[in-house]
């Protein structure tokens, strides 16, 4: 007669299950062999499908037969174990036994990123413990963010400079912040105690006994605590992070070599791009503010330009500002300057590789002559007339410090930090261009995880850009325009557009560039034409997946989208061919199009052929009429986006001439509006002509 078990609501025997078989001898979790195991292997999450299949069903602790009276440690050790899904996604957050997933996810299948599995190309999957140090860092900025507090107030600015690593002093109503050469202060309001009244920004040098005053920056920080909208008399609620990053910048140069040298580097920076843009617009008279902005040889700076500090360095401009070239303002230091500019804002960062500060980087002339003029409007080309550091340890008999006894004395002229330009926006490089600017020195710090193909970075803007919450992807991206028909009546045509690699589906990768490392200024110059080069191209390309500002602003426009947009999708279900599938037919297809039908436009990039030189194929399908009589019931135009922002057109095919004029048109035509959607309709009206 067996014996009963001392505790029968712990288990309780079952006839049919009395003798466990192999797979089952150890039924409770915390008497298993594998109780030396990190207690996460326990969760539900990260069994295998081996153990899923020797475990047809699964029983509780509770119902388990036990030869052995089942101790109430078991049930002790069970609620320490926490076997739970929380208790996993706890133990996911630190160093833990859980085995990640092939797919490159926590145990829990839990990541940051979702990445596309796409044909067209998708980034190798980022390990579990790189994601949870991305988290932690945007928890970090996050609270760095939130810990100001709400609007702007005497404690939000004081604990703002406290986590950018100054000191803080009060004096009644005046807030000293001091650190190695910045000293800053904050004079509040003694009965309205969170209004800002004055700021003043004083900078110590060794050069000078008392510190130099900074109007133009103290400006710009006063704006910055001034509340932007005041509604009856009382100030609305106005965000500190403006003021919080030109703090950071302040810290960030004040903490690197006591300070003063990194603020004269920066200064001397300004002097050099400067003098460079002054002799420019003197010898190149001609050029509109546009024209100049994009062909000077380092672009426009401008120091402590509204809302920000430091050096910025503009070097692009879109189409959108185009019609804005004859209003602009010729000042420097204009505020009000137009949108869309792509800018390199300059500052300084610790350790290697070291710079040798010049005391001028280029000659008192700023430009040299370099040879013969391409252009009839320049009497010559000219290039930056750049000096080395080097000249600068020359004594006054002409011998370097180098070849005498004594060692150089270098402290005052090298310094443990180099130059890094914040790129606003970034700019998508591909690849293998990303990797030759790290040839002579490592500009570029190229991390695996943020390569991405181009086609998923316009699938990434073209989600941004709808109004609903949809982040599908897709193959073909629509677009409608508002045209004019021969009756000079507008109507609207869809076009579908593609993006394919010329390497027979190879996959398109780029790199989002969005700082770049320097110790001298050429090398930033030398670099220049190559995001000219490359934000062109990126316009364009943009131009497949964003709406144009008509098509924004036109009312009429956005309601026919949105019908469209409705009726596309089909009421019934029915296995014919809509017409986003029609659309996916291949470019080489004898098939002829109707007016009723989506136009495809077929795009091919080379990047990898000719480095210097990124390849663009335009395939244009005739409308049925027009196809009539052609060899090729297609338009192509291949072209090419040299650096420095300039098109090449190498041939056009369908139409009835290919001449150097038609090619020229071309060029303006792209050079005016980058929308490659204009151009096709452009195109399409030559055809019909």
């Amino acid at each position: 007669m067996a014996t009963p078990t001392r505790s029968q609501t712990v288990s309780t025997p079952k006839p049919q299950l009395s003798t466990p078989n192999k797979l089952m001898a150890s039924p409770r979790p915390g008497t298993s062999g594998n109780s030396g195991r990190p207690l996460a292997y326990k969760s539900p999450a990260v069994k295998t499908p081996a153990s899923l299949h020797g475990h047809a069903q699964h029983f509780s602790v509770s119902s388990q037969p036990s030869s052995t009276p089942a101790a109430v440690g078991a049930i002790q050790d069970d609620l320490l174990a926490l076997n739970s899904p929380a208790a996993a996604l706890m133990a996911s957050l630190g160093p833990t036994g859980m085995t990640p997933l092939p797919s490159g996810t926590d145990g829990l299948g839990i990541t940051a990123t979702m990445h596309s599995t796409s044909v067209r190309g998708a980034p190798a999957s980022v390990h579990p413990d790189l994601e949870r140090f991305h988290r932690a860092q945007l928890v970090v900025e996050m609270l760095k963010k939130r810990v100001a507090g709400r609007g702007i107030t005497r404690e939000g600015v004081e604990r703002i400079a406290q986590i950018q690593g100054f000191t803080t002093l009060w004096d009644d109503e005046n807030l000293t912040i001091a650190g190695n050469a910045v000293d800053l202060e904050v004079i509040f309001d003694a009965i309205d105690r969170d209004r800002v009244t004055e700021v003043s920004l004083k900078l110590n040098t060794p050069q000078n006994d008392e510190p130099q005053p900074q109007d133009r920056a103290s400006e710009i920080l006063k704006d910055n605590l001034t509340p932007s909208n005041i509604l009856q008399g009382f100030p609305q609620w106005t965000s500190l992070d403006t003021f919080e990053s030109n703090l950071q910048y302040l810290s960030q140069l004040d903490h690197i070599e006591e300070g003063a040298p990194c603020f004269e580097a920066v200064n001397g920076l300004y002097d050099a791009f400067q003098k460079i843009w002054n002799a420019e617009r003197e010898r190149f008279g001609g050029r509109t503010t546009r024209q100049h902005l994009r062909r000077s040889a380092v672009g426009r700076p401008s120091l402590d330009r509204k809302p920000m500090l430091g050096l910025a360095l503009d070097y692009w401009r879109a189409r959108e500002d185009s019609r804005q070239a004859s209003a602009e303002d010729e000042t420097e230091t204009g505020d009000d300057l137009p949108s869309h500019l792509y800018t390199a804002r300059i500052s300084c960062e610790p350790g290697s590789p070291s710079t040798v500060l010049a005391k001028q980087w280029v000659s008192d002339h700023g430009l040299a002559p370099t040879g013969p003029a391409v252009d009839d409007n320049e009497a010559e080309l000219v290039t930056p007339d750049w000096q080395d550091a080097v000249h600068d340890m020359n004594d006054s008999n002409g011998i370097t410090k180098a070849d005498s006894d004594k060692p150089p004395d270098l402290s005052s002229t090298v310094l443990d930090m180099h130059f890094v330009g914040h790129l606003l926006p970034e700019v998508y490089l591909p690849l293998n261009v990303a990797a030759r600017l790290n040839l002579d020195l490592t500009m570029v710090e190229l991390k695996q995880e943020l390569t991405v193909t181009y086609q998923a970075a316009l699938q990434k803007h073209f989600n941004a850009s709808q109004t609903d919450s949809a982040s599908a992807s897709q193959e073909r991206w629509p677009r409608t325009l508002p045209v004019l028909d021969e009756k000079e009546s507008s109507h609207f045509r869809q076009h579908s557009y593609a993006l394919h690699s010329a390497q027979h589906a190879a996959a398109l990768w780029c790199y989002p560039v969005k700082q770049l490392k320097f110790t001298h200024p050429r090398q930033l110059a030398a670099v220049i034409p190559v995001l000219r080069q490359y934000v062109l191209l990126w316009s364009m390309m943009r131009s497949l997946v964003d709406y144009g500002a008509t098509e924004r602003s036109n009312k009429s426009a956005s309601s026919v989208l949105n019908v469209q947009t409705t009726t596309d999708r089909p009421l019934k279900r029915s296995n014919v061919k809509g017409v986003s599938s029609k659309s996916k037919a291949s470019p080489n297809s004898k098939t002829i199009l109707t007016d009723d039908q989506v136009l495809p436009v077929d795009l091919s990039l080379d990047v990898i052929s000719d480095v210097s030189k990124a390849r663009l194929d335009i395939i244009v399908p005739l409308l049925g009429p027009l196809a009539k009589g052609k060899q090729s019931p297609f338009v192509s135009v291949s072209l090419y986006v040299c650096q420095g922002g300039e098109i090449e057109v190498n041939h056009v095919r369908g139409l009835h001439t290919d001449d150097s004029q038609l090619r020229s048109k071309i060029v303006r035509n792209l050079t005016a509006t980058e929308d490659i959607g204009l151009l096709v309709e452009w195109l399409l009206e030559k055809a019909r002509a």
